[in-house]
């Protein structure tokens, strides 16, 4: 990453570029003060609905501008998974907020040129975009289900190798060839031959304007959108090059002090001092709290969220982080049992305990989209992603949902289960196994990928990373299917 600053008067007119909003000061539900002369400011992943939630809070978005690649919207355009930023401010419960702006932009939109399924990752114009357990899709879509010339919508973040990893993708139909979009970091930047590259993507910027920037003037690290279309290896821009309204960096005129909410991939750890959130540079000090986890836990590729205030250098000095780990464990399966008390439900004879970041998403044949923990009912059909806490000398192993899907009911009837269970080995018995707490009987008759035979599955099972696929009938789970993950 590029940390070179502009101007203090091309800050300011960015400010004018992507505007500001109103708000007041008050306190999360981390003890910090979120005092801020145009209002808190927020970025991340949209988790749910019922509100508008990012990075744990609700937040009311009924008086508020929305506005998308520059597009002007209402609540119900907006999608799980979409990277957005709102500017408001947040009430004293820490849980509840007011928005007076919500932004947001894609980070590409064009034709799909390869799929590489055993990598879980696709490229579209000229971009390697990862696919993850964790990425949202549209209804009935799925990576296996895209083609080569599909359009894609992708929403993502940055990991440390600067790979697009999707948090959302969307297919888009009858889009105009000149209607692709890129967003990122200038770099490489040449004026003389009017281009520059986007993630590595390199623009010709020579048939567009620049009319949107301050002084009509292009640098290295400064975030753009750009439309266009896709000419050989080049990506040629039309019409205006837009200052993105997603980071800080080059951006607003935020003031010291300005409580700020970013949550993303870490990249770029320099342990014990810094690390990068997409383009914004994370500062780490002696006052930094951390939740969920201490400074050892952080490494590169990890999900974190950080409450802090920006510096005089637009770097945001952290006051707080909190670790949010990726998921490890996947389990299909009836929900048996809901506490709303507690919030925690139980699938496959697993309690998982929801928190502010778990999201939920209906794609059941109801499609509610104020979808939360209230609306489970004993026998939906959910699909958990999720990890684990471990066991300590005064505490039980847990299981954290992250990532919560209601799908149609299966074809099975409720003593006939197809499970799927993505883990760790824990135990190996007499003829089964243990993933994720789940005891499954392992035979002949299960189809078994990377390990040779019954024998070399048994011998090397324990600790090894598994996907499993079973059959649970009368409450026993027996394995169809295990293949050893990477």
């Amino acid at each position: 990453m590029n940390y070179k600053l502009v101007s203090p008067l091309l800050i300011s007119l960015l400010l004018a570029a992507c505007g500001g909003g109103g708000g007041s000061a008050s306190t999360d539900n981390t003890g910090i003060n979120n005092s801020v002369a145009n209002g808190e400011i927020a970025q991340g992943m949209v988790t749910g609905f019922g509100s508008v939630i990012v990075n744990g809070v609700h937040y009311d978005v009924k008086d508020a501008e929305i506005v998308v690649d520059g597009e002007t919207l209402v609540e119900s355009d907006l999608e799980v998974g979409q990277i957005v930023r709102i500017t408001g401010k947040v009430g004293s419960d820490g849980i509840h907020g007011t928005a007076t702006k919500l932004e947001g932009e894609a980070q590409l939109v064009g034709p799909i040129t390869s799929i590489d399924l055993v990598a879980g990752s696709l490229v579209a114009l000229d971009q390697t975009i990862l696919v993850t357990a964790d990425t949202f899709f549209d209804d009935d879509l799925s990576l296996e289900l895209l083609a080569v010339g599909k359009v894609i919508k992708v929403s993502g973040q940055l990991n440390t190798d600067g790979v697009l990893v999707a948090t959302r993708i969307d297919v888009k139909n009858g889009l105009a060839n000149n209607k692709f979009q890129l967003s990122g970091e200038i770099a490489n930047l040449d004026t003389a031959a009017m281009t520059f590259t986007l993630n590595g993507t390199l623009v010709d910027y020579s048939k567009a304007t620049l009319s949107p920037l301050p002084d009509k003037t292009l640098v290295n690290g400064l975030k753009v959108r750009v439309i266009g279309s896709f000419s050989g290896d080049v990506f040629v821009a039309v019409g205006n090059v837009h200052p993105s309204c997603l980071g800080f960096k080059h951006h607003d005129d935020f003031k010291n002090h300005t409580g700020i909410t970013l949550s993303g991939l870490v990249s770029e750890l320099v342990t014990g001092t810094s690390f990068t959130l997409d383009d914004t540079k994370v500062l780490i000090t002696a006052d930094t709290r951390f939740d969920g986890g201490s400074a050892s836990d952080l490494i590169d590729g990890i999900q974190v969220k950080v409450y802090g205030a920006l510096d005089a250098e637009q770097n945001l000095v952290a006051k707080k982080i909190k670790l949010n780990y990726k998921a490890k464990i996947s389990h299909k399966g009836l929900v048996e049992a809901i506490d709303l008390t507690a919030q925690t439900f139980t699938v496959n004879g697993i309690l998982f305990e929801v928190t502010s970041d778990t999201s939920f998403n209906d794609r059941s044949r109801n499609k509610v989209r104020f979808f939360d923990l209230e609306d489970l009912a004993t026998g939906d059909t959910l699909h958990i992603r999720g990890y684990k806490v471990p066991a300590t000398a005064t505490a039980p192993e847990r299981n954290i949902a992250t990532r919560v899907e209601r799908h149609n009911p299966h074809a099975f009837g409720d003593n006939d289960w197809k499970l799927e269970v993505e883990g760790i080995v824990e135990a190996v018995g007499d003829g089964s196994i243990t993933v994720a707490g789940q005891i499954i009987q392992v035979n002949t008759l299960t189809h078994l990928e990377g390990f040779a035979n019954l024998e070399d599955f048994f011998s090397n099972a324990l600790g090894a990373t598994i996907e499993v696929k079973a059959l649970t009938m009368n409450g026993v789970a027996t394995a169809l299917k295990i293949e050893l993950e990477d």
